[in-house]
C-alpha cells in the first residue's frame, strides 16, 4: 500500500490511531533491552495520551533506570514509587518489575527475546497475543497486539 510507512518510535505509528492497514509494522529492535523498553512503553502508555508519553519519555527512562532489565528485576516496587520520573501507579510499577523477571526467564529459555518471538511466528496472531498476555503482567489483548506490531512481528 502506498501510504504505509515504517516507524521506529511507537508514537509515530498510525496503528493505534487510525486504520491498521495504513501502518507497516515497526522496525525490529536490535537488542533485548530495546524489546523490553518498548514493552514498558506499551504498559506505561495504557490509559494515557501518546503526547504526554512522548513528552515525558526521557524522564520515565531516568526514573525506571533506563529500563535496565537486570536492575529492574532486582528492584522493590516501593523504591521505584519514590523515584522522580516514575508514574505513580503501583500496578504499572509492579508489572514492569515482574516483566523484567519474565524477560530474564525467557532469555534463559530461548537465548534472547528475539528467539522467543521467532518461536511465536508459527502461531496465528491471536495465539501469539494470548501467549504474551499470559506471560506478561498488565498487558492486555490490544496492548499485546500493538506491541507485536511495534516490534515488527
Amino acid at each position: 500500500m502506498k501510504n504505509r510507512r515504517e516507524h521506529r518510535a511507537p508514537w509515530e505509528c498510525t496503528f493505534a490511531k487510525e486504520d491498521k492497514s495504513k501502518c507497516k509494522p515497526g522496525i525490529p529492535p536490535k537488542s533485548d533491552q530495546e524489546y523490553f523498553e518498548i514493552l514498558c512503553l506499551c504498559i506505561l502508555q495504557a490509559g494515557l495520551g501518546w503526547g504526554m508519553v512522548r513528552e515525558n519519555w526521557a524522564k520515565f527512562g531516568r526514573g525506571f533506570y533506563r529500563f535496565n532489565i537486570q536492575r529492574l528485576a532486582k528492584t522493590k516496587g516501593e523504591g521505584l514509587l519514590e523515584r522522580d520520573g516514575v508514574i505513580k501507579n503501583r500496578m504499572k510499577i509492579e508489572a514492569i518489575i515482574k516483566n523484567a523477571k519474565e524477560f530474564q526467564k525467557i532469555k534463559g529459555e530461548e537465548g534472547s527475546f528475539s528467539n522467543f518471538l521467532k518461536s511465536l511466528k508459527g502461531m496465528e496472531e491471536k495465539e501469539a497475543i494470548k501467549m504474551l498476555t499470559q506471560r506478561f503482567a498488565h498487558l492486555g489483548k490490544y496492548s499485546a497486539e500493538y506491541y507485536l506490531h511495534s516490534v515488527g512481528y
